[in-house]
């Protein structure tokens, strides 16, 4: 009973110290996993619904060289990362939101419809769940990809997506 009473009474000490631990081996986890910017593409998609992994796995099929991975995230992702969205190397957004980003596009870069209302048809249609409104592709202004066409032939494989 003695034995118990004193494992209780530590209790909190005990949680503090899991807590602790997984938060440390996320962070590792993260590191080991992740690339720098220059190895990877980032593709943010202002839908509703999104099957990410699913998306970045037929994009990844014929990555360009020197790209170590492609990463799909909805525009909730940046809740959690706010910064992330200003290197992003490809935008999906619907017109209605096209003013609101413009400092992350590309001056005059007027976007490529992806997907089309009123014909209910468009790039990706089986990984987005896109709404009632037109949607545009857009690179970001400062991505790392522009200059070596990475960002475009991800752009391209986007474009061919079922």
């Amino acid at each position: 009973m003695r034995f118990f009473k004193n494992i209780f009474s530590q209790l909190h000490t005990f949680v503090l110290w899991a807590l602790m631990s997984a938060i440390f081996w996320g962070w590792i986890f993260t590191l080991v996993t992740d690339a720098p910017p220059a190895k990877k593409i980032t593709v943010y998609c202002y839908v509703p619904e999104i099957r990410d992994t699913e998306l970045a796995v037929f994009l990844e099929r014929d990555k360009p060289d020197g790209v170590k991975m492609i990463q799909v995230h909805n525009f909730e992702y940046l809740l959690f990362n706010s910064g992330a969205v200003e290197f992003g190397d490809i935008l999906i957004l619907p017109s209605s939101e096209i003013e609101e980003y413009q400092e992350l596009l590309r001056p005059g870069d007027p976007g490529l419809q992806v997907y089309d209302a009123a014909a209910h048809t468009g790039a990706a249609a089986d990984y987005l769940g896109y709404t009632d409104e037109d949607y545009y592709l857009f690179l970001g202004a400062k991505s790392v990809h522009l200059e070596d066409g990475a960002a475009q032939a991800v752009a391209d494989a986007f474009l061919s997506a079922p």
